[in-house]
């Protein structure tokens, strides 16, 4: 546990020498998502649980922390893939390890401000993790993807496009599938 403390807090405080350090480790897709994502995803998902209890019903804030946790997994997996898939249009290294290693820690800031989750007004501050996250990808690409510097502006922006339609139709799928169209039942005191 102390290293994902470490992790986190290196991508936070000092994003740039934290990817040049992740890119010469070895590692699997399967067991950073295993010893890494799966605790960090966990974060605004226990957030969401702790903050609809009480305002929602039981099954449905349930039901919404898991679906939300799943997505943040689905995420992060489907950011890899589109960092990937993208590279060669940006001219730079199509890598599918360094690319999941990229959208592992471009997602750190966003699951960590997920905390602001457990009072649910506050959950659009969670936002300014992922807007810091937006600003961990574009410095991790030259390092981890060798993106040319005139390139990663508008790799950025085109992976972020690509990510909010990603994330609007999951979104809504998992609120579908929590809510069940009865969002009327979720009550803010």
């Amino acid at each position: 546990m102390d290293k994902i403390f470490d992790r986190v807090k290196r991508i936070l405080v000092s994003p740039q020498e934290a990817l040049v350090e992740v890119k010469s480790e070895t590692m699997t897709v399967a067991d950073t998502m295993k010893n890494y994502v799966a605790y960090v995803a966990a974060i605004p998902a226990a957030a969401w649980l702790i903050g609809l209890l009480g305002r929602a019903p039981f099954f449905r804030a349930i039901m919404y922390s898991l679906l939300t946790y799943a997505m943040g997994l689905a995420m992060v997996f489907i950011f890899g893939k589109v960092v990937n898939a993208l590279a060669p249009h940006f001219n730079s290294t199509k890598n599918d390890l360094n690319a999941f290693k990229l959208a592992m820690y471009c997602y750190t800031p966003g699951f960590v401000a997920g905390v602001f989750n457990i009072n649910p007004t506050l959950s659009i501050l969670a936002t300014l993790g992922s807007l810091y996250g937006i600003y961990v990808f574009y410095l991790g690409l030259p390092v981890l993807m060798e993106t040319p510097e005139d390139k990663r502006i508008v790799y950025t922006i085109v992976t972020v496009i690509v990510m909010i339609i990603v994330v609007v139709i999951l979104g809504s799928i998992v609120t579908a599938l929590a809510w069940g169209g009865l969002a009327s039942s979720f009550r803010y005191y």
